[in-house]
C-alpha cells in the first residue's frame, strides 16, 4: 500500500504498529504495518512493489509520513525464524 492508502488507515484507527524488517530479497529495510486485526500492510510503491530503505533510521523517518505508532525493528536473524 502506498504512503497515502496508509496514512488513510491510520486516521481510521486501523493500524496499531510498525515493523522495519531486513530484506534479503532487496538489500535494504522494509516497512510493514500491523492492524489491529493483526492484518499486515507493506509500504509499496504506486505500483505495488516493495519500497527498500538504504538505512533503519531512512526507514524509521519514511514510516512518520505515515503514522506516530509503536515501531519494531527486525533484524536479518529473526527474519528467517518468521
Amino acid at each position: 500500500m502506498t504512503v497515502s492508502e496508509l496514512r488513510k488507515l491510520y486516521q481510521q484507527q486501523i493500524l496499531q504498529e510498525a515493523e522495519i524488517l531486513h530484506d534479503v530479497a532487496i538489500p535494504g529495510w522494509l516497512i510493514e504495518f500491523r492492524g489491529k486485526d493483526g492484518a499486515l500492510y507493506e509500504l509499496t510503491d504506486t505500483l505495488g512493489c516493495p519500497v527498500s530503505f538504504g538505512t533503519v533510521e531512512q526507514a524509521r523517518e519514511h514510516l512518520h509520513q505515515v503514522a506516530d505508532c509503536p515501531v519494531q525493528v527486525e533484524h536479518l536473524y529473526r527474519f528467517f525464524e518468521r
